[in-house]
């Protein structure tokens, strides 16, 4: 074995990344290791202050996929020639799940945060010379079933993840009746109810069958609501901002992130039957993961840090993602508890 092949080959035992036949195997290693040393980076600090800046954190990761994109030439045409990209999402994956602490020019790691499922552990704020797992840019490590960890939280407390059904929390939404007659918005949008989605998640024309479904209009701020049409009256249901804003956007200095919208349109065509499902595949060690509707923030958040890209060069790839085994399992127990439903293919 020539020493490139053992370096990788050990990079990839260290960090539990299942090899494949093709280069494939080779740039999720590299991924990961950028982000694990971009992370370790948070530390390169002098005992006069606990923080590094942005710029330090994407210089490291711009270090690894430079440095091992050239030892493997074979990854050029996977990886893009410019990687700014890439490495802005991988720094926006990390920011918005928790492992840095942001503050203007300034960032820190996260304290450590430990959660347990049946049978893996996740990780945010680890040491630098910590031994685990990684499935993109997340930390894990299996455990026994009967292992137990001190402070550990759920996985949905650690990042945040719904916990209610779609059914509950839409019966939430709509539990009094206060509904109010209006006239059709001349600028509204209106959720599409019926597939293909890959129309677009919003359409010109409303439904006028009596169903319940949302609309936004408005500007430069779009207003949310529900609506319904009953007979010649319309009525709607306002939904308030916090509803439909990603409450991290200030923190993370998101303007006007409206996504939240999505957890309400999942819970809608969950209601309806329509929502699709989330076809997996397995290569083994690693899952091939297709949504059929886009995920709420946080949950998207989630199955970003916890996958690689499918295809480098669209480095925000929401859709189409692979994941490591064990994680998979998680993550689709977790979804499935709330109502999402997954096809094997």
């Amino acid at each position: 074995m020539q020493m490139k092949d053992h370096l990788i080959a050990t990079i990839g035992q260290q960090l539990h990344i299942a090899k494949s036949d093709d280069d494939a195997w080779i740039c999720h290693a590299i991924y990961s290791l950028a982000g694990k040393m971009a992370l370790a980076s948070l530390w390169d600090h002098d005992e006069s202050k606990n923080f590094v800046s942005p710029q330090h954190f994407k210089q490291r990761a711009e270090q690894i996929f430079t440095a091992y994109t050239t030892v493997y030439p074979q990854t050029l045409s996977l990886f893009p020639a410019n990687q700014n990209d890439l490495i802005e999402d991988i720094y926006a994956v990390y920011l918005r799940t928790g492992h840095i602490y942001h503050s203007p020019y300034k960032i820190s790691p996260a304290s450590f945060m430990q959660s347990v499922s049946e049978n893996v552990s996740l990780y945010r704020g680890v040491s630098p010379n910590a031994k685990f797992s990684m499935s993109g840019l997340g930390f894990y490590s299996l455990h026994p079933k009967t292992a137990k960890a001190e402070n550990a939280l759920s996985m949905a407390e650690m990042f945040g993840l719904q916990t209610q059904t779609l059914s509950e929390y839409l019966k939430e939404l709509l539990h009094d009746d206060n509904w109010t007659e209006i006239e059709w918005p001349s600028d509204a949008e209106f959720l599409r109810l019926e597939p293909p989605f890959s129309k677009g998640y919003w359409q010109e024309t409303p439904h006028k069958d009596g169903r319940i479904s949302l609309m936004r209009y408005g500007s430069p701020n779009k207003l949310y609501s529900f609506y319904q049409s009953r007979q010649s009256r319309v009525l709607q249901k306002n939904l308030p901002e916090w509803r439909i804003r990603d409450i991290r956007s200030s923190s993370l200095n998101i303007p006007n992130d409206f996504s939240e919208y999505r957890r309400i349109a999942a819970a809608l065509l969950d209601y309806y039957a329509v929502l699709p499902s989330i076809r997996v595949k397995s290569d083994g060690m690693t899952i091939q993961v297709r949504l059929g509707y886009r995920l709420p923030p946080t949950e998207e958040d989630f199955f970003k840090l916890y996958s690689w890209p499918n295809e480098y060069y669209t480095s925000s790839q929401v859709f189409s993602r692979r994941m490591s085994a064990p994680v998979y399992l998680a993550f689709r127990q977790h979804l499935e508890a709330i109502g999402y439903q997954f096809e094997e293919e």
